[in-house]
């Protein structure tokens, strides 16, 4: 059987893929459907749009049933757009969130990668939560209405989350007429999001002032007493926080970087946000592909409990995934010693991580110099 953290050759070009949309082009979400097709979705094309890409499960190629020819771009009409976010809904439709020249912004395609008119009208939605921002997070919760997190600006701005009705309309029942904003005293930015099963919601990023931070609102927006100090926790060792996930206990994995970029972090916190000391070393795993630059893009839980993260290696300008055991120790069984890297030919990252039903991940970012969608897909 070949081993686990291996290229998976029957897609695209020996496991790899590259999609051009004609401009600078960055994969900044991916999603894997039940069919097993793969969906990413960054910012690209001549006009700097929002961008997503289709492709097929069996061999990576593009899926002509989707958009045109398996790609399309939708425009705000601005010239500095992008994606930082996606989710699938169980109806197949695909919802997207970034940011039009910082303002967030939501669209929300039919399966096919129509515009869903019955989104606000026109199946895109643009709405101001500060000066500027950008959502970098999306949740559909199961009774269809949709969770987007984020963060607002410019200096001394905060993490934002926003709860929209299913068509589209900011939900008043949510924090301050939809909106809700949470201040950790400096200036803030919110980078990832989860939803607990109880409908509370996890909101991780990072602080100017103290570094990777967490924050958990009950389901009416308010900031929940029952987690760390009045709703918010700091993590030890400054840093950032990149991706935040729900274990079936109720307790909280946070992935993302120590201070300075240089190591990979995941830590797991209890349902009360204290450090769960039985994962890694007080609670903290680390992870080094080497001495430069290790900037994690995202994270993702497998159904074992084993921990995916996937990002960029400066020593070697590839794209880097490694996994843990569910204790926080690298998964001897996976890649060299627990991690793997892609090479693309060219310094290639790694922006996000989603897995495959049948246990494949699939990491998607950007190859650089050609500024091109960058997939891989890896044996799990």
């Amino acid at each position: 059987m070949a081993n686990a953290g291996g290229l998976d050759a029957s897609f695209g070009s020996g496991g790899k893929k590259t999609v051009n949309f004609g401009g600078v082009d960055a994969a900044r979400a991916v999603l894997v459907q039940p069919n097993g097709r793969v969906v990413a979705a960054g910012g690209g094309g001549a006009a700097s749009s929002f961008c997503v890409v289709r492709l097929r499960s069996a061999n990576g190629t593009l899926d002509p049933t989707f958009g045109s020819g398996g790609k399309r771009i939708i425009d705000f009409g601005t010239d500095d757009e992008s994606v930082y976010g996606a989710a699938l809904q169980p109806d197949g439709k695909i919802v997207l969130a970034g940011d039009s020249r910082l303002q967030p912004a939501v669209v929300r395609l039919k399966a096919n990668g129509a515009l869903d008119a019955s989104f606000d009208g026109d199946g895109r939605k643009l709405f101001s939560w500060g000066a500027i921002g950008r959502i970098t997070a999306v949740v559909v919760a199961p009774n269809g209405k949709i969770l987007l997190g984020g963060f607002s600006g410019p200096e001394g701005g905060n993490v934002q989350v926003a709860r929209l009705n299913a068509n589209g309309a900011l939900d008043a029942t949510f924090g301050t007429g939809g909106i809700a904003a949470v201040d950790f005293g400096a200036t803030e930015f919110g980078e990832a999001m989860a939803r607990q099963a109880d409908g509370r919601i996890l909101v991780a990023g990072r602080s100017s002032a103290t570094g990777a931070v967490v924050a958990r609102l009950r389901a009416t927006g308010a900031l929940d007493p029952e987690f760390g100090s009045g709703g918010r926790v700091t993590l030890p060792g400054g840093g950032t926080a990149s991706a935040v996930l729900v274990q079936p206990d109720r307790n909280i994995i946070v992935a993302g970087n120590a201070s300075g970029s240089a190591t990979m972090t995941v830590t797991r916190l209890k349902p009360d946000g204290s450090l769960d000391a039985t994962f890694g070393s007080g609670g903290t795993a680390t992870v080094a592909f080497g001495s430069l630059a290790n900037p994690l893009g995202g994270a993702a839980r497998q159904p074992d409990g084993k921990i995916v993260i996937a990002g960029y290696t400066q020593d070697g300008e590839d794209v880097a995934v490694a996994r843990l055991d569910a204790n926080g120790a690298l998964d001897a069984t996976f890649g060299a010693g627990g991690k793997a890297t892609v090479e693309f030919g060219a310094a290639t990252f790694g922006n996000a991580v989603a897995l495959a039903p049948n246990g494949r991940i699939v990491v998607a970012g950007q190859k650089t110099g050609a500024d091109d969608f960058a997939v891989a897909r890896l044996r799990g």
